[in-house]
């Protein structure tokens, strides 16, 4: 082998020998750099992390929110619905009542809005308040049931009766609108059924 080609080997071997150096320390800046990169971008991740899910809790919180009041605000018209209807079916029932006025039917309502009354009572001796209009039936009922009362009249539309009892310890209010009172809540929760049914 001539000096020239062991000259030319020698420098092959150098230049071989640094170009693995150059790409293993190119290698390794880049590795280095893909680390620090990797690195800042935690950071920077980190930092606005807390943030993000801050962000994230108030949307979740704004949305649970904005669900929570639809739900009550249609809570609030159905029950509105519910008022509507119950004052609707009220005053159908009064009407029907007062329509009735003058009537056999009426007079046994009479009778039986006293029966109940008195059974609570439970004395013959009793003070029947009344509607100046029904004063006269009241009157034919209590004569016909053999009772001694006493018989208050009032311009109020009672469309029923009050009793008493002549002491005034008991008294029963057994007009139509305290009965419906009572019912108010049995009548509502059909209209609610009714309406989910139908």
């Amino acid at each position: 082998m001539s000096e020239q080609e062991l000259t030319e080997r020698l420098i092959n071997g150098i230049i071989a020998r640094l170009q693995n150096e150059i790409n293993e320390w190119s290698n390794n800046v880049r590795l280095r750099a893909e680390a620090e990169l990797l690195d800042s971008v935690k950071a920077v991740l980190d930092k606005y992390s807390s943030t993000l899910e801050n962000i994230d809790k108030e949307l979740n919180m704004e949305r649970e929110y904005r669900l929570y009041d639809e739900m009550m605000k249609e809570k609030r018209e159905k029950l509105s619905i519910l008022e509507e209807a119950y004052a609707e079916v009220v005053n159908r029932i009064r009407d029907r009542i007062k329509s009735m006025r003058g009537t056999d039917d009426y007079k046994k309502y009479l009778k039986n809005s006293m029966l109940w009354a008195l059974s609570i009572i439970g004395s013959q001796d009793v003070v029947i308040t009344t509607s100046e209009s029904d004063v006269g039936i009241i009157r034919e009922l209590v004569s016909e049931l053999g009772l001694s009362a006493t018989i208050n009249t009032t311009s109020e539309e009672l469309l029923g009766v009050i009793v008493s009892s002549q002491d005034g310890s008991v008294r029963v209010d057994a007009t139509l609108d305290s009965r419906l009172k009572l019912m108010e809540h049995q009548i509502k929760t059909l209209l609610a059924h009714l309406a989910l049914s139908g």
